[in-house]
């Protein structure tokens, strides 16, 4: 069983679970007041990426052929500008 006994009085209990927590918040991941600064740990990161990557190339090879979107930069002026259709495709919407 466990080497340690239950301590007999309330303060040592209380001081026990206190230093347990501490143990767990130190523990990389287990803080759940710290926020996560690093996104890299999460592997579906790189997996949005590059979807999103892949979804705007689509919906600028769309653009290029889109007579909407050609009347678009014209008015605009702005060699980028894109229709609402492509635009709200390149966003994901």
């Amino acid at each position: 069983m466990d080497d340690d006994p239950v301590p007999s009085s309330h303060r040592a209990r209380k001081r026990t679970v206190n230093e347990g927590v501490r143990r767990l918040l130190d523990t990389p991941g287990w803080n759940p007041y710290q926020p996560r600064t690093d996104s890299t740990d999460d592997p579906a990161t790189g997996a949005r990426e590059a979807l999103r990557q892949v979804r705007v190339e689509r919906a600028e090879d769309a653009a290029k052929a889109c007579p909407e979107c050609e009347a678009a930069r014209r008015e605009s002026g702005d060699s980028t500008d894109l229709c609402a259709r492509h635009l709200a495709e390149a966003m994901g919407l």
